[in-house]
């Protein structure tokens, strides 16, 4: 079985047994095979087993979306012109404003999945699946009638300022149809946060990457038969939805039917939980779109929209970085609810300590080869006119860092059901970076919005999760003895 810890009597000198273990081990915890739950080192090696399964899972479809937006961007560009790619994008930046409207459900169903099948409470597990697809299917149902009894009296056109014929024509039904395939999938992130909560988060991964592949392809149909905006929107997004859907009609009718959503398993009790829940990721997903999405404004309010570019694409060379952290470390995050439920305190805390490590050092190399090589990347990569200085791109690496120590932190306190201190710190924090940016932007420029995102980070944001990591940590070792 996998053990991380080498024995006290081990030889200091990493022979080539040790070595050979040691990748034996590696291999093991990547195998399809699931690892016996009768013991606790059985439970250990699963859990780590799931997580990596996740983790590289993510980064193959992560891999594979960008490949395909990439690709996307390029052909829709060439083929619908200027005018009608900036409504297509307008059209996406407003439904992904909808992305909040399930009000944290998805997040907070993982939890209670995770705790479920931790306690062996099928019973509670499908209740808690029961309560929130229909939760969300209700917001859906209200979010269509919505839509099409006011869609007759939408300006779509004025709304998006197009002024051609052909794009004002194309307008509404465009937007209708994206925001359709939008609410067809909003109750299907109960799929998505059951498989979450079972550490089966790659079975996502994979039907995702199919539906990515799957969109492109009737893109690249759609415009071989010079279809209009309206059908290449549903060509973007209808296949994914089917993906989703054919992801959900394999969870309940083969994988797991024990948790498919009948009417009668709704229970009030698991919906008000799950509301709580939800609302309290809701609020931290609000307040850190507020907190560290508004850089942009508010240079472009202060310096110019030129400058938001200056800011905006050397940002982009960290969020890779960042994005492979999240991805990574977020798989742990159902496997720390599982072990809480189990009581498993112990392993817990060993396992924190090491992905905090091994993200925080793996980060700290990644931001330091960017920040000596990030000139030569941005003049490949964008041209010789953008440029970045080196104390801005150390300053974006700093934060990169406090990204990376936080992240473990954060998916720490979720599986263990800790919301509100993270929320006072979120809404903390997007208040200070807000006022920091505003005024340091005004005195230094756009390094000034990094810096206000620095600060704010480490006052409200590492310094008190630190310390309530910290008591955490304590009580959990505490509870093992």
């Amino acid at each position: 079985m996998l053990k991380f810890a080498t024995d006290h009597n081990a030889e200091t000198n990493i022979s080539p047994r040790f070595e050979n273990r040691m990748f034996s081990r590696a291999i093991s915890i990547l195998r399809y095979r699931p690892a016996s739950l009768a013991s606790a080192e059985g439970r250990s090696h699963e859990r780590y087993r799931r997580a990596a399964l996740s983790g590289l899972a993510s980064l193959a479809g992560k891999a594979i979306s960008i490949g395909t937006s990439l690709l996307t961007v390029r052909l829709t560009f060439q083929y619908l012109g200027a005018e009608r790619y900036g409504m297509w994008m307008t059209i996406t930046s407003i439904v992904m404003m909808f992305t909040f409207a399930d009000l944290g459900m998805s997040n907070g169903l993982v939890n209670q999945i995770a705790d479920a099948v931790g306690h062996n409470d099928i019973a509670s597990a499908k209740q808690a699946s029961a309560s929130a697809f229909w939760m969300l299917s209700t917001m859906a149902a209200v979010l269509l009638i919505l839509v099409f009894c006011t869609y007759p009296f939408i300006n779509a056109s004025r709304i998006f300022n197009v002024r051609s014929a052909l794009a004002t024509s194309e307008a509404g039904p465009a937007f209708l149809a994206f925001f359709v395939c939008f609410a067809l999938n909003l109750p299907l992130g109960t799929v998505r946060g059951i498989h979450t909560g079972l550490q089966e988060s790659y079975v996502n991964s994979i039907w995702t990457s199919v539906g990515s592949i799957a969109s492109l392809v009737a893109l690249m149909v759609a415009i071989e038969m010079r279809a209009g905006l309206p059908l290449l929107v549903a060509c973007l997004s209808g296949p994914a939805v089917l993906a989703s859907i054919i992801n959900a009609l394999d969870l309940f009718g083969r994988l797991h039917p024990q948790l498919a959503p009948a009417t009668r398993a709704f229970s009030k009790g698991p919906a008000l939980r799950l509301f709580r829940t939800g609302m309290m990721f809701f609020l931290l997903q609000l307040a850190y779109t507020v907190g560290l999405q508004t850089d942009n404004i508010v240079i472009a309010q202060i310096l110019g929209p030129k400058s938001v570019a200056d800011y905006a694409v050397p940002a982009k060379l960290f969020n890779v970085v960042t994005s492979l952290l999240v991805m990574l470390s977020g798989a742990m995050w159902p496997a720390y609810a599982d072990a809480f439920a189990r009581r498993d305190s112990n392993w817990i805390r060993k396992t924190f300590l090491r992905v905090t490590c091994i993200g925080t050092a793996g980060t700290l190399l990644a931001t330091l080869a960017i920040i000596f090589f990030g000139k030569s990347i941005l003049r490949i990569w964008v041209g010789r006119q953008m440029t970045a200085s080196t104390p801005l791109l150390t300053t974006f690496g700093v934060q990169c860092v406090l990204f990376a120590y936080l992240q473990p932190v954060t998916f720490l306190l979720n599986g263990i059901g800790k919301f509100r201190v993270q929320v006072i710190a979120a809404i903390s924090m997007a208040a200070l970076n807000l006022a920091l940016s505003i005024l340091l932007v005004k005195h230094y420029g756009i390094i000034g919005a990094v810096l206000g995102t620095v600060i704010s980070l480490a006052l409200v944001g590492v310094l008190p999760l630190t310390w309530v990591t910290q008591r955490t940590l304590k009580e959990l070792a505490a509870s093992c003895n």
